[in-house]
């Protein structure tokens, strides 16, 4: 027998099996017009895999004379989730008629950790007559030449990365996804060895793999800072009061901590605190105040004001610098 071919042939066929095809299909598009209203609905593929990024984005065209009212995209767009959101609103739109239009902008990246058909649900956009600054809010909208367009639901095959009809968060026992066919070899032949040690590797890879591709995104650092943007244009647009943005920037830094923890969700602030005096006291000491803080919000009802917020937000990039650097660290010495 040739032992190098057999153990290549084997490594090609397991090696296929966890990481499944990762050819992309075709985008999906979606058109609708009502006279000068345009909306475009696009999703970049029509199947993706467990835990696997996948882009929405919606466009709504509308006459000068009317603006547009887009839905509340939170963590959630029917069974998927929302791990990062890009909003563009009232832009100039230079139209093939030349005429002054206004273009309304979305882009989301969605995950799922469910696989089989999953749907992307309908999503509703509403215009309404636009009105002027100097307009008495007395006059009101008139709700007659107001109106609404709505998206088609689209369904996406989203793949397992073990098999076709595996549990995402259960794996199955490998005997069960792969048959090995029956082979009388010496008893101290080292292939079957071989081979069930990289059928270990490979399955322990495609976990750690799943483990690590959560709602976060593609990294900590990453999906810390997308959430941060969002929190920032919260604020901003004044969707958040002090201490609902208080609360939210508290969140985001326990659950990097306790990521890099260990754990499987946030941490308490004290718990965060306390690891981090051991790890690096200079951290603990940047984010006590902001944490103690957020926790009297929460806890004790003690409300923060917006020069707090506006501080806390303004140094929030650089306690993420910190981090980033900490966790690079263990990285590090992990891999020495």
């Amino acid at each position: 027998m040739n032992v190098k071919r057999t153990f290549g042939a084997w490594a090609a066929i397991l090696f296929s099996v966890v990481i499944a095809s990762s050819g992309k299909a075709d985008a999906i598009v979606q058109r609708q017009s009502d006279g000068p209203i345009e909306i475009r609905f696009r999703v970049s593929d029509s199947e993706t895999l467990v835990a696997e990024p996948l882009e929405v984005e919606l466009e709504v065209v509308v006459p000068g004379d009317l603006q547009v009212v887009l839905p509340e995209f939170n963590e959630t767009l029917g069974d998927w989730e929302i791990i990062a959101k890009e909003i563009r609103e009232d832009l100039p739109h230079a139209s093939a008629a030349g005429s002054d239009s206004r273009r309304w902008w979305v882009r989301l990246t969605l995950e799922s950790l469910q696989a089989g058909e999953v749907e992307i649900p309908s999503v509703e956009v509403q215009t309404l007559p636009r009105q002027s600054e100097n307009q008495s809010e007395q006059i009101g909208i008139d709700w007659e030449q107001a109106g609404s367009l709505a998206t088609q639901p689209i369904v996406i095959d989203v793949r397992s990365v073990l098999t076709e009809s595996a549990d995402p968060m259960k794996p199955e026992p490998i005997a069960e996804a792969i048959s090995l066919p029956a082979e009388t070899t010496p008893s101290g032949s080292w292939v079957p060895t071989a081979v069930v040690g990289l059928v270990g590797l490979l399955i322990a890879g495609a976990v750690v793999l799943l483990r690590m591709r959560t709602r976060r995104g593609i990294s900590d650092a990453v999906w810390a800072r997308r959430r941060l943007t969002d929190l920032r244009t919260q604020w901003q647009k004044q969707k958040l009061s002090a201490d609902d943005c208080s609360r939210q920037l508290s969140s985001i830094f326990r659950d990097w901590i306790g990521s890099m923890m260990g754990r499987e969700s946030a941490v308490t602030s004290e718990d965060a605190l306390g690891w981090l005096q051991e790890t690096e006291p200079a951290i603990s000491e940047n984010l006590q105040a902001m944490l103690t803080r957020a926790d009297e919000v929460a806890f004790a009802g003690i409300s923060t004001n917006s020069a707090e917020v506006e501080a806390w937000l303004d140094r929030a990039n650089d306690w993420m610098d910190q981090l980033e650097t900490l966790q690079a660290r263990f990285s590090q010495e992990a891999n020495a």
